[in-house]
């Protein structure tokens, strides 16, 4: 016959409390591994985060480089065009114009007249 009205023992008691501080304390150390695992997914994400700017940056950089890469050379060629333009056909005025081009278009290359 069981007594429900009766006080648990001390030893029960002892007991009891026992598997209470283990349930915490595997509360406890699980929730620290959260956090803990948490924290370090936050720290991978923020180098992740640090190295996808990195790398946006120097390709930026690049986009920017080959931008005025292709600039020069659209310059160079159009400098080309101007330099190799028969002048004795045009009125005065465009053939002057063109002539100033062609000199300052040499002296810009260290040809000095």
């Amino acid at each position: 016959m069981i007594y429900q009205d009766r006080p648990i023992g001390q030893k029960a008691a002892k007991e009891r409390l026992k598997r209470k501080q283990e349930k915490d304390k595997v509360g406890e150390v699980t929730i620290t591994n959260l956090l803990q695992q948490f924290k370090d997914t936050l720290v991978e994400i923020e180098d992740q985060k640090k190295q996808d700017r990195k790398i946006m940056l120097e390709q930026q950089a690049m986009m920017i480089q080959q931008s005025q890469e292709k600039q020069e050379l659209d310059r160079i060629e159009k400098e080309e065009q101007i330099m190799k333009m028969d002048i004795s056909n045009l009125d005065p005025i465009s053939a002057a114009y063109f002539q100033n081009r062609k000199l300052e278009i040499m002296q810009k290359r260290g040809f000095n007249f």
